[in-house]
């Protein structure tokens, strides 16, 4: 369906290098039923003393269980749910799957709209989403969506309460839709270039995680492009929004911006990365920049290390740096 990693390489092992881990896939991963779980232990360290990311603390990450699996006449199943945080739902959804042309799938899910929201927590490339996705996106929704496979173009269309993981507040619904061309034939790797967009009334939802509180429309859009080789990653992507906020009554606010990610692989398990990221809201006239560097490493097929430091440099006030670094066990 959709790329990513937070590891964006395969680690490939046979079953007697890793004995215990494939004694968990025997026992647990099944077509019918699939247990999957994600251990995370993170570190946060402000450089000069302030809360940047956090402040400097250690932090359970997330820790979470899926259990999935397909079902008789094609039909399929997901539970998902978060141990550290609340609401603790993640997923919670039914589907049925027509062919690779065509999926259904009712419920808590994750709508396929940004590429740096779509993977998985465990499978990105850094340890923190990009700025605009969070001032944007939200990563659950509760709704209906179709999507599928037509040669290399992938499709997605979903409608949703536009209200995260809750009951919709205003009986009025949000759209959400992705159209995707992947070049998989490529000597070098594979390419793939999409396009999104969103619109919907969502009066009293914040956008995003981090954004404003909106009182009515938003209209969301973006293109996005990513290219992986056995060596290189080359990611990025642009998101704009058209809101009615609350903090500004008489007008609308386009918040935008736009992140650019490289990777190179050093060594067989080892990835090197760099990303830089900018965003910005118009009418409170702002404009905000971030470069993060990282390193990822695979100790074996289901444990993994990730190390980023942050370069933060604000329109207005001091630049702010850090360091975070993520151990995590998934499965």
């Amino acid at each position: 369906m959709l790329f990513s990693a937070f590891m964006v390489f395969p680690v490939s092992l046979h079953a007697d290098e890793e004995p215990l881990a494939e004694q968990v896939r025997n026992m647990l991963q099944h077509e019918a039923f699939t247990v999957n779980a994600i251990v995370q232990s993170c570190f946060y360290y402000s450089f000069d003393d302030d809360d940047f990311q956090g402040g400097r603390t250690f932090e359970a990450g997330d820790v979470r269980l899926s259990i999935r699996g397909i079902l008789d006449k094609r039909f399929f199943y997901r539970i998902y749910f978060d141990l550290t945080r609340e609401p603790n739902m993640l997923d919670m959804y039914v589907g049925y799957r027509h062919s690779d042309a065509f999926r259904l799938t009712a419920g808590a899910q994750k709508p396929q709209q940004s590429i740096d929201v779509i993977p998985g927590t465990y499978e990105t490339d850094f340890i923190e989403r990009t700025m605009i996705a969070r001032y944007l996106v939200h990563s659950r929704e509760i709704g209906l969506s179709a999507e599928g496979s037509v040669g290399q173009i992938y499709y997605y269309g979903g409608i949703f309460n536009g209200n995260r993981l809750r009951s919709n507040n205003n009986n009025k619904f949000y759209g959400i839709g992705r159209i995707q061309y992947t070049i998989d034939d490529l000597s070098t790797g594979g390419l793939q270039i999409g396009l999104q967009g969103s619109h919907g009334d969502s009066e009293g939802v914040r956008s995003g995680s981090l954004g404003p509180i909106l009182r009515g429309n938003r209209t969301i859009f973006g293109a996005d492009a990513r290219l992986e080789t056995d060596n290189v990653l080359f990611a990025a992507e642009y998101l704009t929004g058209i809101l009615e906020t609350q903090d500004l009554p008489d007008t609308k606010e386009r918040i935008s911006g736009y992140y650019v990610t490289g990777g190179y692989m050093i060594q067989e398990r080892t990835m090197v990365l760099g990303r830089w990221q900018s965003w910005g809201r118009k009418e409170l006239d702002f404009r905000d920049n971030q470069l993060t560097l990282g390193v990822n490493h695979d100790f074996t097929s289901v444990a993994s290390l990730g190390i980023n430091a942050d370069a933060f440099f604000p329109e207005s006030g001091d630049n702010q740096y850090g360091l975070s670094v993520i151990l995590q066990v998934t499965f």
